[in-house]
């Protein structure tokens, strides 16, 4: 059964099914689809379909996730939403567009999107895209593929700051975001406004400092002023 639009019910899914998914689609037509279609395949469960990048937002608010990807048409979404998404949610994301040629798809990979499938992928590729991306790979058309590795090769052209702040992840540019806004608010107050562990906030922090080279949350806050808009 497919969940109406909007509404946040999810299914319960069978022990069996290795790889479950959430489909993120605005036409009720193509989540039905797409649903019919992995629920062939014995390794793959679609466990309930939203229609817009919000609904998820709101279902990652008020619930834990009981998915393992996400299959996101970005085509009405605001790029912003899908890197929150990103940042949000611990399911991999796989986009489904017809747009392969949006500049965007690089930013969002960066952010952490694990695969992109555009409008001549088949169900053969869908279901492998799955699998790979499940087990931590990346599944990028040649298209994107090429146009990453322009952008990596133009890294060099990055000041120091610049290429120090382009390994950050999504996930860690709002840590960030949420320290320095909270100015002198401890760990604690910090991970109740993310909705996330004090432990995993101190993770975060942990691999902020080695990528920015800094020792602490002072040096993290001025960085921040200076080099970053939060």
């Amino acid at each position: 059964m497919i969940s109406p639009i909007g509404l946040f019910r999810i299914e319960h899914y069978s022990p069996n099914m290795q790889i479950k998914i959430l489909i993120v689609h605005p036409s009720r037509l193509m989540q039905a689809a797409l649903t019919g279609l992995i629920s062939t395949d014995k390794n793959f469960h679609v466990v309930s379909t939203l229609g817009r990048g919000t609904d998820l937002i709101e279902l990652l608010d008020q619930t834990t996730e009981l998915f393992d990807l996400i299959l996101l048409d970005p085509t009405l979404e605001h790029s912003e939403l899908i890197t929150k998404i990103v940042a949000l949610s611990h399911a991999k994301i796989i986009l489904l567009t017809l747009d392969e040629e949006s500049p965007l798809l690089e930013t969002w990979v960066k952010e952490g999107v694990r695969g992109v499938l555009g409008c001549d992928a088949d169900f053969a590729q869908l279901t492998k895209a799955m699998s790979k991306v499940y087990a931590g790979e990346f599944w990028l058309n040649r298209v994107a593929t090429s146009r990453l590795l322009s952008t990596f090769g133009a890294a060099r052209e990055l000041t120091p700051e610049q290429a120090r702040i382009a390994l950050l992840t999504a996930k860690e540019k709002m840590v960030i975001q949420a320290i320095v806004n909270g100015g002198g608010q401890t760990l604690r107050d910090t991970a109740k406004i993310l909705k996330i562990s004090e432990n995993t906030v101190r993770n975060h922090l942990t691999s902020i400092y080695s990528k920015l080279s800094l020792a602490n949350r002072l040096e993290l806050f001025v960085f921040a002023q200076q080099h970053l808009s939060t």
